[in-house]
């Protein structure tokens, strides 16, 4: 029976579940690469859903406030990796099993994003990323990032992705920095004092998902209890 809750309860957790948290002063040498550099230390990054399914927004957070533009010649460089499990995928260095890019090279706060198609060789510009003290929010159309079906719908709910944060010779990854965390289905919380809050204009959390999200954990720790009652009479029998 446990095996079963655990199961339901990771079922119900998963598509609420779109942080990942990274360990402090974590970067190392990037692979295939050498020389100095002091890549900002990545401490949380965040996936979700924005304006109805049809953008992706990520919000890094890093231990200190973010210097854009870097002083240091070369800027610092954000790639968020992505997997669209409908093309193939390429791997090179610390960038393994990704064939979209999405990259900020911290040059100046005006510096547009680059949205790179790895196996196809192109790429596109998209509007600056969020600069505010020690986070950096992306959003990306869908459109552009994984194209559209025949009737002209988006779905990101495929798509998995990772962060790697270079500066020279030297790379922050999140976990190993393939692509696999999964998009959040609905924004991240109200932001705690050590956050900034969402820019203007990014999707807040509705009452509707926050009362579903209390729902679902209820039902997890019901059906905990359930379990180990269950449990402790067949120890006793």
């Amino acid at each position: 029976m446990s095996r079963r809750v655990a199961a339901v309860a990771l079922t119900l957790l998963l598509p609420l579940s779109l942080s990942a948290a990274d360990p402090r002063g974590d970067a190392a040498a990037c692979l295939e690469t050498h020389g100095a550099g002091d890549p900002p230390d990545l401490i949380r990054a965040l996936g979700w859903l924005g304006e109805e399914g049809s953008t992706a927004v990520w919000r890094l957070t890093f231990s200190r406030p973010l210097q854009v533009p870097d002083p240091v010649d070369p800027p610092f460089r954000v790639d968020i990796l992505v997997r669209d499990p409908r093309v193939p995928t390429v791997s090179f260095g610390d960038y393994r099993r990704l064939n979209r890019i999405v990259r900020f090279d911290a040059s100046g706060r005006s510096a547009l994003v680059e949205l790179l198609f790895v196996p196809e060789g192109g790429h596109t510009p998209f509007n600056p990323p969020m600069v505010d003290g020690n986070t950096l929010t992306v959003q990306i159309p869908g459109r552009l990032l994984l194209g559209t079906d025949l009737f002209g719908r988006v779905d990101l709910k495929g798509l998995r992705w990772s962060v790697v944060v270079r500066d020279g010779g030297r790379c922050d990854l999140l976990g190993n920095g393939i692509p696999s965390h999964r998009m959040g289905a609905i924004p991240p919380p109200a932001s705690s004092p050590s956050e900034s809050p969402l820019p203007a204009g990014m999707p807040v959390p509705s009452a509707p998902n926050a009362r579903v999200a209390a729902i679902v954990i209820a039902a997890i720790a019901l059906l905990s209890v359930v379990a180990i009652q269950r449990r402790a009479i067949r120890r006793r029998r």
